[in-house]
């Protein structure tokens, strides 16, 4: 992994970081594939109906706008480049990842402290497992700010933006169920004459794919 920059910049938990992960040539494709008129206000997740299926709200915690890459996104060439190179990090099969979600903060936007974990619901059996893992890809360069902080450790860890970095921390402990409360994060604001790029590829503990095309998991993936 050397040639990717890799270090480790936490044991417990572990937190690792890509300072070349990508080129900037491949981060600004995988920003652009999607179009920019795809980019929305960011939502949360609302209530979830008796089919599986999860409403979309206006978040109240970030106010960043996002994308998601499927369809024709998700078959570009450059982004299955992106998503092999995860799966050969992680070693784990890219149908256990949902689809890219595009980010874009400009100046003061954030995204407050939250954590990524999705985990089982006790009322039913979610095929996919809960997500495990984050990998966090950096698709622009920001002046000032933006940077993804995890506010719980001691003392807080600071990753800041640069086109081509990418950062994998874990959602849960080792036994893939129970929650890992160290990794609450937070987008910190963009500073002035900054835009962020970036994307979150959640990688769940098994396949998430199939099951979201009948919406056993809450989120629907064009295959």
């Amino acid at each position: 992994m050397a040639h990717l920059g890799a270090r480790l910049i936490l044991q417990d938990p572990p937190i690792a970081v890509f300072d070349n992960f990508m080129t900037e040539e491949e981060a600004v494709a995988l920003r652009t594939a999607s179009g920019d008129n795809a980019f929305k206000r960011s939502t949360a997740s609302g209530t979830t109906d008796a089919s599986g299926y999860t409403t979309q709200v206006t978040s109240k915690v970030r106010t960043s706008q996002n994308a998601w890459c499927m369809g024709s996104c998700q078959k570009n060439p450059t982004v299955q480049a992106i998503t092999n190179r995860i799966q050969e990090v992680t070693t784990v099969d890219q149908g256990n990842f949902e689809s890219f979600q595009l980010l874009r903060y400009e100046t003061g936007q954030y995204y407050n402290r939250h954590h990524d974990y999705s985990g089982p619901d006790p009322t039913k059996v979610m095929p996919a497992g809960p997500r495990i893992l984050t990998f966090f890809l950096y698709l622009s360069d920001v002046p000032s700010g933006g940077e993804t902080e995890f506010p719980d450790l001691k003392p807080p860890v600071k990753v800041k933006p640069k086109v081509g970095r990418a950062v994998l921390w874990p959602s849960v402990l080792d036994d893939m169920v129970t929650q890992e409360r160290q990794t609450y994060h937070q987008a910190n604001p963009v500073g002035p004459d900054g835009v962020k790029f970036a994307a979150n590829a959640w990688i769940h503990q098994y396949n998430v794919r199939i099951p979201s095309l009948w919406g056993c998991t809450g989120s629907f993936t064009d295959p």
